[in-house]
């Protein structure tokens, strides 16, 4: 449901148990501001989701002075699916197609990946509830079609990593959506043996860009992704607006 510069958002809402928006401007003054809370005032929300570019400096403005809390820096990360470096074969790893099989191995990593996320970052949402949300995610990936590719890693017949592939994005363009990989599997490739997979299944069907999402906090996942060809695409600023 849409009403005028914002979209309300059923599943954040039921899941999180409150009433869920996302701004769909993104830019924001005094006036613009003053519409788009008398359509969350008509939608009743108790929180509001706004994105806004970092360079945008009178719109992060006008969003402090509004009363929205900053909660997260959101990297988009691009590469040609032909420039990420092939991997040599890491002993003892074997990377595949994942499946529901691969659920009760892949849940405890969905639920401990994602940290840094601004789920987590707000403590206006349950931890607990954030968790889930990112083993749902993944289930649903694996499951009922919510991506359209799962590239799993594979340790002594074990899943210990997971990436999921979206292909709804413009034409010639591939999306990641979840990347996971188990505390003892990091640091022997895992993560970007998984992405060169990736590309490769990405290549296959005629795309030749792949993006990535990650926080500003957690540089660990920039390195990964600059390492294997990545280059920086647009930095976002996540914002909450909470009505009490």
């Amino acid at each position: 449901m849409t009403v005028g510069p914002l979209a309300f958002l059923p599943w954040d809402s039921a899941h999180f148990g409150m009433r869920i928006g996302r701004a769909t401007t993104r830019q924001l003054d005094n006036e613009a501001w003053r519409k788009l809370e008398e359509a969350c005032q008509e939608l009743n929300l108790d929180c509001l989701y706004f994105l806004a570019a970092a360079a945008d400096h009178v719109t992060i403005a006008a969003l402090l002075e509004s009363g929205f809390a900053f909660v997260d820096i959101r990297l988009t990360f691009e590469a040609r699916v032909d420039e990420v470096p092939s991997v040599r074969k890491q002993e003892g790893l074997l990377f595949r197609a994942g499946s529901a099989y691969d659920l009760e191995a892949l849940r405890p990593i969905a639920a401990g990946s994602y940290r840094r996320s601004r789920f987590y970052v707000d403590p206006r949402f349950s931890d607990e509830r954030a968790s889930l949300m990112y083993q749902i995610w993944l289930e649903k990936s694996l499951t009922a079609g919510f991506a359209d590719h799962v590239v799993v890693a594979e340790s002594s017949g074990r899943a210990v990593g997971f990436i999921t592939i979206h292909l709804d994005k413009p034409s010639g363009e591939g999306n990641i959506g979840l990347v996971g990989v188990a505390e003892a599997a990091r640091g022997k490739g895992c993560a970007s043996g998984m992405l060169r997979h990736a590309s490769q299944w990405l290549a296959a069907r005629g795309r030749d860009c792949l993006n990535v999402v990650t926080q500003g906090s957690n540089v660990s996942a920039q390195r990964l992704y600059q390492r294997c060809g990545f280059v920086t695409r647009s930095v976002e600023l996540w914002f909450h607006k909470w009505f009490d």
